[in-house]
This record gives C-alpha cells, sequence and structure tokens, in this order.
C-alpha cells in the first residue's frame, strides 16, 4: 500500500531539507533540530515519518543517488555504439555529479564518513556494485558483439568507477582546477582503447 498524498510530500520536505543541510554544511550538521528549524515542522512530525536520524540520513543518501542514476540511464541508453556508451557512462555519471552540486556534496560527505555510520558503509557498497556491475554489463555486451576484446570486464568496469570518483571529486572539490569534459574524453579513449579488438 503507497504511503497518502500527504504523507509522501512531508517525507519529500524532509528529505529536501535534509538535503539542502548536507550540501552547504555537511552530514555532521544535519540533525532532527536543524530540520525543525528549515521546515518550522515539529519533532514529533518528522519522526513520524523517520523513525530516527539514520533513517533520515539513507534517504538523503538514497535520493542523491537517484537524481544522478536517472542522468546517466538517459544518457546511455540514446548511445549507438558500445564505444559511445562507455563514453556516456563517463560523461553522465560525472556531469550529474558537477550539475546536482548538492547530489554530489551530499555523496562526497558521505563517503568520507563510511566508518562513522554503518549504514552508509553498506549503501555505499551497493552503489559501487551496482555501478561496476551495469559497466561490466556494458562491457560484456560489446564483447558478445566482438567489438570489444576479451578483456577483464570486472577490472575495466572498477577502472570506470574509479575515473567516474576521481574527476566528479575533483570537480566538485576545486571547480576551477579542471575542465571535466577533456578529462572525459581521455578517460573514455583509454577505456575504449584497452578494450578495443585487436587487429
Amino acid at each position: 500500500m503507497s504511503p497518502s498524498p500527504l504523507r509522501a510530500l512531508r517525507r519529500a520536505q524532509i528529505i529536501a531539507a535534509a538535503r539542502r543541510i548536507v550540501a552547504e554544511r555537511g552530514l555532521e550538521a544535519m540533525t532532527i533540530g536543524a530540520i525543525e528549524d528549515a521546515l518550522d515542522f515539529s519533532r514529533g512530525v518528522i519522526t513520524y515519518h523517520f523513525k530516527n536520524k539514520d533513517e533520515i540520513v539513507i534517504a538523503v543518501l538514497d535520493s542523491a543517488i537517484a537524481e544522478i542514476d536517472a542522468a546517466t540511464d538517459l544518457m546511455v541508453r540514446a548511445s549507438l555504439t558500445p564505444q559511445q556508451k562507455v563514453e556516456a557512462v563517463l560523461r553522465a555519471n560525472v556531469q550529474g555529479f558537477v550539475a546536482h552540486t548538492d547530489a554530489g556534496r551530499i555523496l562526497l560527505s558521505f563517503w568520507g564518513r563510511l566508518s562513522a555510520h554503518p549504514g552508509i558503509e553498506a549503501v555505499n557498497v551497493q552503489l559501487f556494485r551496482r555501478y561496476r556491475a551495469q559497466s561490466v554489463c556494458l562491457i560484456r555486451e560489446g564483447q558478445a558483439l566482438g567489438v570489444f576484446a576479451d578483456a577483464d570486464a570486472d577490472a575495466v568496469a572498477a577502472l570506470i568507477v574509479g575515473i567516474v570518483i576521481g574527476l566528479a571529486t575533483q570537480a566538485l572539490i576545486d571547480p576551477a582546477a579542471i575542465d571535466p569534459e577533456p578529462a572525459i574524453r581521455a578517460g573514455a579513449a583509454a577505456v575504449n582503447a584497452l578494450l578495443s579488438t585487436p587487429r
């Protein structure tokens, strides 16, 4: 049974307020009290919709991931060749972090506190596993078409995720330092060269 429209609205409002707090001031600033202040909701209203802060933390992380995943999925589906799909995965994810600054900052904030929050660590483990699995599928699809060589798909998938995280982190922490677009193209060229079928 789906939640009532008012319940769904309140949950969305709480998540949005929590996201703003994390994006602007970091994870440690996101408290029930800070959410109360941001929304003028009572603690009781907040805890009616979420059992505790940890539940809000996971909801915030999930919403940031969903926002970036939606953009990535559209860009990859629009790509025609396996090589274009590799570049689309890199571009969509890096641009997703950069364009959705609050989502990117939320994820950075969470990555810095993995050991302090077992729930966050579990969500991140699942996230990276899913990203690697999606990349493995893309690589194996190219191999089945005879476009990609018989490379170690798991290793190349880990490299793809590493490129995304590395470029997105640099672009978020020091936006003036790098232009992500040439770096995305260079990363895609390197991955595609690793995967190219020997002549």
